[in-house]
């Protein structure tokens, strides 16, 4: 089982090499950073912490989180992907944890930071309010049962990749993902983890990003559209 890490940045400068050195390459085949053009050291950090002849540093040709990871799934080669942020909240030592529920058939695993033995150390009230609340709406409208859905640190097989398909250019792509998912019959499974504080400013403006969340929750319910 080939697994590839693929990790959306911008402005991760001083975080994405404190990553890249976490990531246990025992278990990952390959990684593939996607820079959205920062105006930092972030390409220069990252490459210097990239395996010759393995990993992959690209910047991607159309903006938004969303197409960032597009085009990063289009450049791996892994049977699983895994999804991690670059400005070290996830813990890239969970990844383990996400493989072994891979490898007991599951198709998408979804780390949580609100089920029993997870937390965050980043949560602001504003996030953890949106949070549960979209969470609650999403279980509500498309019936699914999970506890954090836009933490958004995953892995899913790539040929439940192939069974769906998203194509929200922005962050909005969390919830998309999941939804199609869940639609497409893919085999679920949650894994506490502890969020860290984050090494990096967060890049997320929490209302109009939440907004444009929400409508995708609301899909055929809802009377606007939005690009990102």
């Amino acid at each position: 089982m080939k697994v590839s890490v693929v990790i959306p940045t911008r402005n991760e400068q001083g975080a994405i090499g404190r990553v890249l050195k976490e990531i246990p390459k025992d278990v990952v085949d390959e990684i593939i950073v996607i820079d959205g053009h920062s105006k930092d050291n972030t390409a220069k950090e990252a490459k210097a912490n990239l395996r010759v002849g393995i990993d992959k540093f690209a910047l991607q040709k159309r903006p938004g989180f969303g197409n960032a990871l597009l085009e990063a799934f289009d450049k791996s080669n892994g049977d699983v992907i895994v999804i991690l942020n670059g400005d070290g909240s996830q813990n890239p030592r969970d990844i383990p944890k996400l493989l072994k529920k891979i490898k007991q058939g599951y198709d998408y695993v979804m780390a949580t930071r609100y089920a029993k033995g997870g937390r965050s150390d980043d949560d602001s009230i504003i996030r953890f309010i949106g949070n549960r609340v979209l969470t609650f709406i999403t279980n509500l409208i498309h019936n699914t049962n999970v506890t954090d859905s836009l933490y958004f640190f995953t892995a899913i097989r790539r040929s439940g990749l192939k069974k769906i398909h998203p194509t929200s250019p922005g962050f909005e792509f969390c919830i998309e993902i999941l939804i199609m998912a869940h639609k497409a019959g893919l085999k679920f499974a949650e894994v506490p983890v502890i969020e860290r504080a984050s090494f990096s400013k967060s890049k997320v403006n929490a209302f109009p990003v939440g907004w444009k969340i929400l409508m995708k929750i609301l899909g055929d319910y809802s009377p606007f559209k939005f690009n990102s």
